[in-house]
């Protein structure tokens, strides 16, 4: 263990120490620094003992090594080479496609590393596993912890915003300016039923936004039911006339450059709509556009909060932000089988915390943005699975940095995973989980940029860095802290004799029982803002109902660690993933 301390305060004190260094001497080739320092490490590891004594000249070796990696690894983030930037240029450009391959594979090497290091390092260095091991301990207690107030704070200021006319705060505060704005929502579906998508448009319609200001956009895809389109058709024409207007367009399945999905069907909508604005002399300035799922059910204020919160930033700064409200899985929620629930309400909170204690919160189902930002972003990245994701990036890197998601607390009401039978649910939230973590497949295009675009090396590293350890965290820490003591006097016999052998479990489960305390602000929440219990339920599913959070870390593990764990894997050998749209069955609406 102190081996790989002082390896990490080497490499983390003179990685800053590089970053002073290129501040203060301008193109200076400091990467030939870190070599001499590295080499030095070397020279001490094997013939410094007779000098330093055995041991210690192990310490200073494995710390000159870790002083040359952070001053090489420095210089090659901020400067984008190591020694002779044309070379490697020329040579990355020359094997493109295979430095692409090598970060596919990137997050499932590093969540495999991570998964099996109770194995290997335990073969040399029991101890330095037990510690990481009580370090991931605290890690998840104290992110236990942070979420549970998170959750708390966030609770009350959706609750503040619910609380609020918007509609009325936009004529009191922008008296001017509100009126000229359109308010464009776009419901791309795919299979999903009238019973799914009515109450969506119903909402729309139903909303606070004046209605001659509201166009309806549906953007069905080829591949559909012609029956089912029809429908849908039909119920638009019906309620076209109580709004501003409502277009229909049909993608086209397997286009160029394309993979079937939501992202691509957004951008063939925004392709075919923004000629018929023109036609109806609508300027594209003047319209605010939100992306919704099919299922979703906006909050009656939903669409005046988010315009409202658009014209609250700064004129130079709104159209490179784009803007979300609370998620909610409660259209179906009680007819849910109990770890759907479960891994709904998690969802949704886990997404409430991140919008109140994270300025890197990324876009997530549903945003708003306005039009004019939009088309400048270029929409969504049409060739990848996970559209809202890729979307952050494509826009983080296009304003060089200058991007932000921000929330505005009004909740929108989605469906929970239910299909037909059991089985198949659980397929589904499967499915679903693991579509959500194959974000790892915008890595390549992540790095690609980092090192491509002109932009501040601090705030793009922190970027990136939160962005591979939110990957790799989601597959192996749960696992990792609940099963990785184990494996050490498996795999070390002589690891039993020791006191840490016997003490590591005892700290580790007091810690793991006292993070399971941070499951109450959820708890308390949950009783808050879930609907009510259905009246017809015996008294054994009520109760049952709020027993269910003793699942919750078999939950973790089985239906969301596996998930993002196959979601790397597929991609680290070549497997790429198709949308897949999670089936909605709302049983007792369709019966």
């Amino acid at each position: 263990m102190r081996i790989l301390l002082v390896f990490l305060i080497g490499f983390l004190s003179f990685f800053y120490f590089a970053e002073v260094l290129n501040r203060i001497v301008k193109g200076i080739r400091y990467s030939f620094l870190g070599v001499i320092f590295a080499f030095l490490g070397l020279i001490t590891g094997f013939f410094g003992q007779s000098i330093l004594g055995s041991g210690i000249n192990v310490l200073v070796a494995f710390s000159l090594v870790g002083a040359g990696l952070g001053i090489i690894i420095h210089h090659l983030l901020s400067q984008r080479f190591i020694f002779f930037e044309k070379t490697e240029r020329d040579f990355v450009s020359k094997h493109e496609n295979v430095f692409e391959r090598c970060l596919e594979i990137l997050p499932g090497a590093l969540t495999w590393l991570a998964l099996t290091s109770p194995i290997w390092l335990s073969l040399a260095l029991p101890y330095a596993v037990a510690y990481l091991i009580l370090i991931a301990d605290v890690y998840w207690l104290l992110t236990a912890l942070r979420i549970a107030v998170l959750i708390l704070i966030g609770y009350k200021k959706m609750e503040q915003a619910k609380s609020i006319n918007w509609q009325k705060m936009l004529q009191n505060d922008f008296p001017g300016e509100w009126g000229k704005y359109y308010q464009l929502i776009l419901v791309p579906t795919y299979k999903e039923a009238l019973y799914i998508l009515q109450p969506t448009f119903d909402a729309i319609v139903n909303s606070s936004y004046p209605k001659n200001k509201i166009l309806i956009a549906v953007g069905f895809e080829e591949r559909d039911d012609p029956e089912k389109i029809n429908e849908t058709k039909d119920y638009l024409r019906k309620i076209e006339k109580k709004v501003a207007g409502a277009f229909t367009t049909i993608h086209p399945y397997n286009l160029p450059g394309e993979v079937a999905g939501q992202g691509s069907n957004k951008n063939w909508m925004i392709k075919h709509i923004v000629p018929e604005l023109g036609k109806r002399g609508i300027n594209t300035d003047n319209v605010f556009v939100t992306t919704l799922d099919a299922d979703f059910v906006l909050s009656h204020h939903f669409l005046s909060g988010a315009l409202h919160k658009y014209l609250s930033q700064p004129p130079e700064e709104r159209d490179k932000r784009t803007f979300t409200g609370v998620f909610l899985y409660h259209n179906n929620y009680w007819q849910t089988p109990t770890p759907m629930r479960l891994m709904a309400t998690g969802t949704s909170l886990w997404q409430l915390a991140e919008m109140v204690g994270s300025d890197k919160y990324m876009n997530y189902s549903s945003m708003s943005i306005s039009l004019k930002a939009l088309l400048d972003i270029g929409g969504w990245i049409p060739d990848k699975v996970n559209d809202d994701n890729g979307f952050y990036w494509k826009a983080y890197f296009h304003f060089s940095g200058d991007y932000k998601v921000i929330p505005h607390f009004l909740p929108i009401s989605a469906d929970a995973v239910q299909d037909t039978t059991l089985l198949k649910t659980f397929q589904n939230q499967y499915l679903q989980i693991k579509r959500w973590a194959y974000g790892v497949e915008h890595i390549p295009f992540i790095v690609k940029q980092y090192f491509t675009k002109e932009m501040d090396f601090w705030n793009k590293t922190d970027r990136v860095l939160f962005k591979i350890w939110g990957d790799l965290k989601w597959g192996f820490l749960a696992i990792f802290v609940t099963f990785g003591s184990l494996f050490i006097p498996l795999v070390n016999p002589n690891f039993r004799a020791s006191v840490m052998s016997v003490n590591l479990p005892i700290v580790s489960s007091w810690i793991l029982t006292i993070t399971f305390f941070g499951l109450f602000a959820t708890i308390y929440v949950h009783e808050k803002i879930a609907p009510k219990r259905p009246a017809n339920w015996s008294l054994f599913k009520r109760i049952w109902s709020y027993l269910q959070w003793l699942l919750i870390p078999l939950i973790i593990i089985t239906i969301s660690s596996l998930p993002a764990i196959d979601a790397q894997t597929s991609l680290m050998f070549g497997k790429k993933l198709e949308f897949r749209v999670t089936n909605k069955a709302r049983l007792s609406e369709k019966s």
